[in-house]
């Protein structure tokens, strides 16, 4: 046989042979490729290659495909508006009868229809009226949803689907959002959720007449959470009864509505100056009902709302296992239950006052490692926070959880979060509260100050943390760190 025909055979056994065990030889590299993908916004190189994995990968690798297909569409779509954002314009459902309408229409539903074909999606042009948008119907998700009920994913798709549909239907909004605190009272996504409802009520997009209970209860929740969040701030009650709404800030402003006593009142925004009214002198104020009417109210008649009340009408608060709050020291470089990481520079750790608290503090320089360990052990759900902020040098890890064989950790850099590994961009330098949660040890997702700020991380090798437990204030024999904690707290 001829040399030639032999290596066609070759080829033509091995190609059959990668066609039919490709999952084995290409899976993990092909998923982290289509994951890569998908971080750096190639949301439909990453969907074709997932497309082709989720036909061969077994049950648990596929649920990890079948979620980023979902989010890979759900980003497409984001990309695809921002693209056409002057089409999209064009065709907004308040010009649906010119002729410009139906010809850009035609032209991006055309394009639609290529890339579903290369994608097997279904993204859709959805008229709205000042600008249409672009999403997917649904069938990524429906996908997922019927093979992996039970899975902790779900929310996350959930909420990103409530995100989408604040934008292209509204109406269906707080009947959504109801639904899904209701089935989660106790989720991460609170404070997102709090904000999405505040943002339509300011707008005018949203109206919670008939839900007012419920969602005040979403939003006691809230508070009780967060009782320093600006949101929280925001919230007041009315203390007269029929109080007046005006159109603008004054008494000679029209008159828009009334407000009952005790209505809860989002406050919107405040004149910039005081006002006369009677023998009282104070600012006006723009506020929304939960309602729905929104307007000017003499603040005199506004009070902010009781976060006592709120308190005691709640469940208490879950406990933590581990709630450091750094009052005791054995020494000034050593919190009690806290060691040294072996090897380390103890001096590299000390405290400040802070009123009456004390501050810990990393001050560390090249050369030896610095940072304190604990021998804490938690189930496969955890939830890690710390409060802390970065102070200088070049980076710090404020805390790492070491499960089992991986570690999941946050580290701080002036003008990012590090997240094992996942960078991303955000304003270290202030107090922050930092979570990392995870409610099965394998996935865990990223919470700053109650925002989802990434979801889906994954714990990874380390050379710096390999005993179980907790770590804090690290900073390696290799960079300098200057970075301050409050407490850190563990369940």
């Amino acid at each position: 046989m001829k040399k030639g025909a032999i290596i066609g055979i070759v080829i033509a056994v091995l190609a059959v042979a990668i066609t039919i065990s490709g999952y084995f030889i290409f899976s993990k590299d092909d998923l982290e490729s289509a994951i890569i993908e998908f971080e750096d916004g190639d949301f439909q190189e990453a969907i074709i290659r997932l497309n082709r994995l989720a036909r061969t990968a077994d049950y648990e690798t596929g649920e990890k495909i079948y979620y980023y297909r979902c989010k890979a569409i759900n980003g497409l779509a984001t990309r695809l508006e921002d693209k056409y954002a002057d089409e999209l314009t064009e065709i907004a459902r308040e010009s649906k009868n010119t002729e410009d309408f139906r010809e850009t229409k035609k032209d991006i539903e055309e394009r639609l229809a290529g890339i579903n074909k290369k994608i097997e999606g279904d993204l859709t042009l959805v008229p709205a009226m000042k600008k249409s948008r672009i999403v997917p119907r649904g069938s990524f998700y429906d996908e997922f949803a019927a093979r992996y009920r039970g899975s902790s994913l779900i929310e996350d798709l959930q909420f990103e689907g409530i995100q989408n549909m604040g934008k292209t239907d509204p109406e269906k909004l707080v009947p959504a959002m109801i639904n899904f605190y209701t089935k989660y009272p106790n989720t991460d996504y609170l404070s997102s959720m709090v904000r999405i409802l505040f943002d339509g009520l300011q707008n005018g997009s949203l109206t919670a007449t008939g839900n007012e209970e419920i969602l005040w209860e979403m939003i006691c929740a809230y508070v009780k959470r967060y009782p320093t969040s600006p949101e929280t701030g925001k919230l007041h009650t009315c203390v007269g009864e029929n109080v007046n709404m005006r159109n603008s800030p004054g008494v000679d402003g029209k008159l828009v509505g009334k407000i009952t006593k005790d209505e809860i009142l989002l406050q919107l925004e405040k004149s910039m100056d005081t006002s006369q009214v009677g023998d009282v002198r104070d600012y006006w104020y723009r506020v929304a009902s939960l309602k729905g009417p929104r307007g000017w109210i003499f603040g005199k008649f506004l009070k902010p709302v009781d976060l006592s009340l709120i308190k005691e009408s709640t469940p208490e608060e879950e406990k933590w296992t581990m709630d450091e709050q750094f009052a005791e020291w054995g020494d000034s470089h050593t919190p009690v239950n806290w060691i040294h990481v072996p090897g380390s520079n103890k001096e590299g750790i000390n405290f400040s006052m802070k009123g009456s608290k004390k501050i810990a503090e990393i001050n560390s320089t090249r050369g030896s490692a610095t940072g304190l360990f604990s021998r804490y052990n938690a189930t496969r759900a955890f939830s890690i926070m710390a409060r802390a902020r970065f102070t200088g040098g070049e980076a710090v890890t404020i805390f790492a959880f070491v499960p089992g064989s991986e570690a999941f950790y946050v580290r701080l850099t002036p003008n990012h979060v590090e997240v094992s590994g996942r960078t991303i961009p955000f304003a270290t330098t202030d107090w922050h509260d930092y979570t990392l949660t995870s409610e099965d040890g394998r996935y865990a997702r990223l919470i700053i100050d109650g925002e989802n700020v990434s979801s889906r991380i994954e714990p990874v090798k380390s050379t710096d943390f390999i005993t179980h437990g907790v770590y804090c204030l690290y900073s390696s024999k290799d960079e300098n760190s200057k970075s301050e904690m409050e407490f850190i707290k563990a369940r």
